[in-house]
């Protein structure tokens, strides 16, 4: 990201120098539009992943019986947005909303006043918790001030009482054609539908015939590991009994019900695995050892519960 900022502005200093006087202004108007539009299809993407949770999920069994303190910020504060559905649906809705309405042009500055409050909250908490898209959230609110700078100029002066015409007041041209909305709304389904659409054929591709999703903790007394989490997206990790590391591994299973996994170093082996589905026990060997483990019901425990206390204070 940070290259990227360095070629733009490379970029903007090139565009500067060669774009003559009287283009200006319509160069400023396109990049205007342009702006609006990426704006509007970043808040309705991710204002639908947060209603529909694929932004926040609830969090998977490994991070859920990992100690509070081992977690980094960023997977802490990922994890506790997944336990609220509440929270998704609200926040969602609100960058939803601000999406549409800058899509409109009678209701684009309301838009606009929504897309700066939306992307400083998301900007402090990826600085706050160091999540690793600090440049991007920056760049969309700098856009998102850059677009409301003139009739927020106008609004401030409004508010002050202070009518003097200032330079934001000339009219600017927009290219708002058909082929232009046809373009952009494709655009938009795109960006948004495409990636439902693949995880639905990803989420078919990767079932197991076993159904092993899910936290087991290891009932056999000859082994290091504490707890077997299957991870939804394959992944197979142990947690040591001593010091409570992840050791994590991707998984498939084989046609004959046997697991094949692959470490960080692309080594590939392949262990027998069977699960009793009437008490959800599983045998697993691995490194010359057989681990029986039981399943544990992670779905049961406090930070999945959709409580609401009303008169607890």
């Amino acid at each position: 990201m940070l290259v990227l900022l360095i070629i733009l502005l490379f970029t903007s200093i090139i565009f500067s120098c060669l774009i003559k006087k009287n283009w200006i202004s319509r160069f400023l108007s396109i990049t205007e539009y342009v702006c609006v539009m990426y704006l509007a299809v970043i808040l309705i993407k991710y204002g639908i992943d947060k209603i529909f949770k694929t932004q926040f999920p609830e969090p998977e069994s490994n991070i859920l019986f990992t100690r509070l303190g081992n977690l980094d910020k960023d997977i802490l504060f990922w994890s506790t947005m997944g336990t609220s559905k509440m929270y998704n649906t609200i926040i969602g809705s609100i960058e939803l909303l601000s999406g549409i309405l800058l899509l409109f042009r009678r209701s684009r500055f309301s838009g606009l006043l929504l897309t700066v409050i939306c992307f400083i909250q998301v900007s402090i908490i990826n600085i706050s918790f160091d999540i690793s898209v600090k440049f991007f959230s920056l760049i969309l609110l700098g856009m998102s001030i850059f677009l409301v700078r003139k009739n927020g100029w106008k609004l401030i002066l409004t508010m002050i009482c202070f009518r003097d015409q200032t330079f934001f007041d000339r009219p600017l041209f927009l290219p708002y054609t058909t082929f232009f909305k046809v373009l952009i709304l494709g655009f938009i389904f795109i960006k948004i539908a495409i990636p439902y659409f693949n995880n639905d054929l990803n989420s078919e591709g990767k079932k197991d015939s076993l159904g092993l999703t899910g936290a087991y903790k290891v009932t056999s007394s000859d082994t290091s590991y504490k707890y077997l989490f299957f991870h939804k997206d394959h992944y197979l990790i142990f947690m040591e009994k001593s010091s409570d590391k992840m050791i994590s591994f991707h998984y498939e299973i084989s046609f004959d019900q046997h697991i094949i996994i692959e470490d960080d170093q692309h080594h590939i082996s392949k262990h027998l695995l069977m699960k009793n589905q009437k008490d959800n026990t599983i045998i697993f060997s691995f490194n010359d050892r057989i681990i029986k483990a039981k399943a544990v019901d992670g779905k049961g425990m406090n930070a999945l519960q959709d409580r609401f206390h009303i008169l607890v204070d």
